[in-house]
């Protein structure tokens, strides 16, 4: 059975929210926890208690697939083990970019092409399409809106530049030391420190 593609995915990547959330994890260990103190301290600093509710229920879905190392690992703070682990996070949820980073960015990065394009995307979109009776239903706007939030996390991922030029990604023991090579195929082409 092929597994249905979700495309409303229009949140940023979310860094310095998440390795709040992770730090919180860390700390407190129970999810009930690290809600009530989000709520009654205004962790996430948003302008509505219903934004922050948002945010925390997102960043919450992405580290809970995750393991407790790997949480470990974000609330360390440390720039680059950060943008990949919520990478993968965003990768394990949203099945539709882990296809596209697996397929797309992976055969680029192993073609040496050098960059990823709107075009690819397209291809990419159309191909699954075929496959996927719920992604002929999505409208144009939502399909523009998707390329668009995934070029966005991308960069903010540090996985391309801001000419979609893609990025070299080198692992650090840490990250090796608590994910899976399932999850490290999410960073295609990392050299291992």
């Amino acid at each position: 059975m092929t597994k249905r593609y979700k495309i409303g995915f229009a949140r940023p990547a979310l860094l310095k929210e998440t390795v709040l959330i992770a730090q919180l994890f860390r700390d407190l260990k129970q999810w009930s926890l690290v809600e009530q103190t989000v709520k009654e301290d205004q962790i996430l600093q948003t302008r509505t208690n219903r934004t922050s509710g948002i945010v925390y229920s997102e960043i919450k879905k992405r580290l809970s697939l995750l393991s407790e190392e790997q949480i470990e690992v974000i609330a360390e703070d440390t720039n680059r083990d950060v943008c990949q682990l919520i990478w993968i996070a965003i990768c394990k949820q949203y099945p539709f970019i882990g296809d596209f980073t697996l397929e797309v960015l992976g055969l680029a990065v192993d073609l040496r092409r050098g960059e990823i394009t709107f075009e690819d995307y397209s291809h990419f979109f159309n191909d699954k399409a075929d496959w996927h009776d719920e992604l002929e239903k999505v409208s144009d706007k939502t399909r523009s809106n998707a390329k668009l939030a995934i070029f966005q996390m991308m960069r903010q991922c540090e996985l391309i530049s801001d000419n979609n030029q893609i990025i070299p990604q080198m692992l650090s023991s840490a990250i090796q030391n608590c994910s899976s090579d399932n999850d490290l195929a999410f960073i295609p082409g990392a050299l291992r420190l």
